[in-house]
């Protein structure tokens, strides 16, 4: 019990700090904010499009998840199976510092051994870095067809920079993988022998998660379930822009662009609540949208955005996705 006892106030120093961060940035949004435009933003909404959107979202459980599923490289695990761990993994992100939901779901996949964790680990980075290359992507396309500050372009350029530097990473490691292995065992054979027997096969396997890298036909495809992901994405910005009266496909490609880039920051706030508002508010504030109307939209997508994935995840959970193999 007394072991416990720290735990807990560390814990418990976490919510606290969290729900501290949750009131700045409430009070930020709220500061001097006409809540009557917030309102007569919701009173005329067509909520319609609001619900197409939440439907765009729905699709893009199933394009990750074929996407992830992919990635992974493992034939017999199934779709659901797969989904699963992406919702209960992107539910955990919600509540968990440092992207923990995301260490969730590779283990959560991976507690049978097929693939072992620290493949699933490594597929997850792949994963993310074609998120980062389609970010880039998007950041390109604004900069060709919208005026944006230079701060934007100057993002755009640390974008590439980032990509860059994963894709070295990712080639070196697959490209020099004996020689490093062998390093490993080197620097690990100073260690107890449990240490070596116990990490030497998670680094064989997490190189592993990597190979995907070198199969052309494979890329291909990922490439494609990521477009499609992403411009799902963009199709639930544009008609909740739509429902609010402000259709614009540029502002709709710019929301999806700086709301992806603030969902990899690892934040402790549940939920990223009065983060993802702030960031609506902030990015449509360049297109000439009032703060009261730009903050009932962040509104809107904040419960498009989380409310089917939250659903879905307990759904699947409920059902016994996860334990479903071929």
């Amino acid at each position: 019990m007394a072991s416990d006892s720290p735990t807990r106030h560390s814990q418990g120093l976490r919510w606290a700090a969290s729900l501290a961060l949750v009131a700045l940035c409430s009070w930020l949004l709220a500061r001097d904010l006409d809540w009557r435009a917030v309102a007569a933003g919701f009173s005329t909404a067509r909520y319609g499009w609001v619900l197409v959107g939440g439907l765009c979202i729905v699709a893009t459980f199933f394009t990750r998840a074929r996407r992830w599923q992919m990635l992974l490289q493992q034939p017999r695990i199934r779709l659901r199976p797969v989904m699963t761990a992406l919702l209960v993994g992107q539910a955990l992100n919600m509540a968990l510092p440092m992207r923990g939901g995301d260490v969730a779901r590779a283990a959560w996949i991976g507690r049978r051994r097929t693939p072992e964790v620290a493949r699933a680990l490594a597929s997850v980075a792949v994963e993310k870095a074609w998120d980062l290359l389609a970010l880039l992507a998007c950041c390109l396309a604004l900069l060709a067809v919208v005026p944006l500050p230079a701060w934007f372009a100057r993002s755009a350029w640390g974008a590439a920079a980032t990509l860059a530097l994963v894709a070295l990473s990712f080639w070196a490691v697959l490209h020099w993988r004996s020689t490093l292995f062998h390093w490993a065992e080197r620097l690990l054979a100073r260690l107890p022998a449990v240490w070596s027997h116990a990490l030497l096969p998670h680094l064989d396997r997490a190189i592993d998660g990597l190979e995907s890298l070198r199969r052309p036909d494979l890329a291909a495809r990922v490439a494609l379930w990521t477009a499609l992901t992403w411009a799902l994405g963009g199709l639930a910005n544009l008609v909740v822009l739509a429902a609010f009266g402000i259709p614009s496909p540029g502002a709709a490609l710019f929301l999806l662009a700086a709301l992806m880039a603030g969902a990899a920051i690892p934040l402790s706030i549940p939920g990223q609540l009065g983060v993802f508002e702030g960031i609506c508010v902030a990015s449509l504030a360049l297109f000439g949208v009032p703060r009261g109307e730009a903050l009932a939209v962040g509104l809107a997508l904040h419960a498009v955005v989380m409310g089917p994935a939250l659903l879905a995840a307990a759904l699947l959970v409920v059902t016994g996705g996860a334990g479903e193999r071929a």
